[in-house]
């Protein structure tokens, strides 16, 4: 197998740092809406630009908190990127130009279900002993037991993500489940789109097709739950999603491998010092488009270029009007995973291995983080007084509860695959 680029080899080792902050961050933004609700821009602008000193400070964390949303988006991004990644390896490896079907759904399978059947449980338990703990879509149950066991069944097998009724039910963030299984059964499909017709036009038919469906749904679901529901349907993220495996693509290709090319004097990502790596990836490497990309993600004087991006994203998606919004996911994407990966490069920023812990177990946190929290805040309330003290004890007991939560899941099953083994 050929070497990997610099790039590549520099992008890989800064996706676990990326995950971990991601998670984080999709925390924090999940507490501060049930905290204080998802306040409109315009109140926080207000309280930003006319209160006085504490109003400010808390209307500029609850502002740069409150895009903790947009981190869905480094997730699939870095889904896309993995995916192809390894399908990438293999082929070139073995030889193999196709992906078998089975194994590979059913691998994917067993990464996403039995994780999330074991916290679909949890919740339901957590429901039974207390109903605050899990006050999302308690409508359900009060429709009684057989409404209840529609909404657990249409859970366990993700089509609730097309159910208005039963989107919150248990957890409201667990719709992004059901985009993930989506977006693996594509991918075997994308994969021979790529190799068929190119890595780039695989990438402009994404975001070609996103733009439509994007388009149709703000035109004709406008200010209904059928436009939030619409975008946990996988054309609205199959740009995000390809803009990872064009990542990879581009990176592993033969033309964008630096093997015959002397990389003695490039630090590695995990041993460099405050300086980026960036500034010493070869300009005259790969094609315009890849030049192009390595200095969106490595070049620290694009900072600015990511930052520009994911502003421009979000004031679109704040405009609230279907001649923006369409576009605000394709800037924010771009905008915040290239700029998170070049703000990775600096050691003082990383938290290492905390972020890389944090992001190994970041799926067990997404999962149960907003049902912690709900048992958690009414506890810490009158021990911890201040709003924002407790927000940060809060925001980090959810998150190493959830890896806790899956930490001890993937325990459990390697103890019951000993004993089934030695019996």
């Amino acid at each position: 197998m050929r070497r990997s680029s610099t790039a590549y080899t520099a992008l890989s080792r800064s996706l676990p740092i990326l995950r971990g902050w991601a998670i984080v961050w999709i925390v924090a933004y999940h507490l501060l809406g049930n905290t204080k609700g998802y306040l409109a821009l315009g109140e926080t602008l207000s309280r930003l630009l006319e209160g006085g000193i504490k109003q400010t400070i808390d209307a500029a964390l609850e502002l740069l908190i409150s895009t903790g949303d947009a981190d869905v988006s480094v997730f699939i991004v870095i889904s896309g990127f993995g995916l192809t990644s390894s399908w990438w390896k293999r082929y070139e490896s073995q030889g193999i130009d196709h992906i078998n079907l089975r194994d590979f759904w059913g691998q994917r399978v067993l990464r996403i279900f039995p994780l999330f059947w074991s916290a679909i449980a949890l919740a339901t338990l957590l429901y039974l002993i207390n109903p605050a703990w899990a006050f999302f879509g308690q409508e359900v149950w009060s429709q009684g037991n057989f409404s209840a066991l529609r909404a657990l069944l249409a859970t366990f097998s993700t089509i609730r993500n097309f159910i208005p009724d039963y989107y919150y039910f248990l957890n409201g963030a667990w719709w992004y489940v059901g985009l993930s299984l989506q977006l693996y059964l594509i991918f075997p499909f994308l994969i021979q789109i790529g190799k068929k017709r190119g890595w780039s036009k695989l990438l402009a038919y994404s975001l070609l097709f996103s733009l439509t469906y994007r388009a149709i749904c703000a035109i004709a679901l406008s200010g209904s739950i059928g436009l939030v529901i619409s975008f946990a349907f996988f054309p609205a993220r199959l740009f995000d999603f390809a803009f990872g495996i064009y990542l990879a693509a581009a990176f592993l290709q033969p033309s964008a491998t630096f093997g015959n090319r002397s990389t003695a004097h490039l630090k590695s990502l995990g041993e460099s010092s405050s300086e980026p790596v960036g500034k010493a990836l070869d300009e005259s490497s790969g094609s315009a488009v890849r030049r192009w990309l390595e200095n969106l993600l490595f070049n620290p004087q694009y900072l600015a270029v990511n930052l520009g991006c994911f502003l421009t994203g979000l004031i679109f998606k704040w405009l609230d009007h279907p001649a923006f919004t369409i576009f605000s996911e394709v800037f924010i994407t771009i905008g915040l995973f290239c700029g998170l990966v070049c703000l990775s490069q600096y050691k003082f920023l990383r938290f290492g291995a905390l972020s890389q812990t944090l992001g190994r177990y970041s799926y067990g946190i997404y999962l149960i983080h907003m049902n912690i929290y709900l048992i958690l805040w009414p506890i810490a309330t009158p021990l911890i007084p201040s709003y924002w003290p407790r927000f940060l004890i809060i925001t980090i007991a959810c998150c190493l509860v959830g890896a806790g939560f899956e930490l001890s899941y993937f325990w459990l099953h390697k103890q019951s695959f000993m004993r089934h083994k030695t019996l």
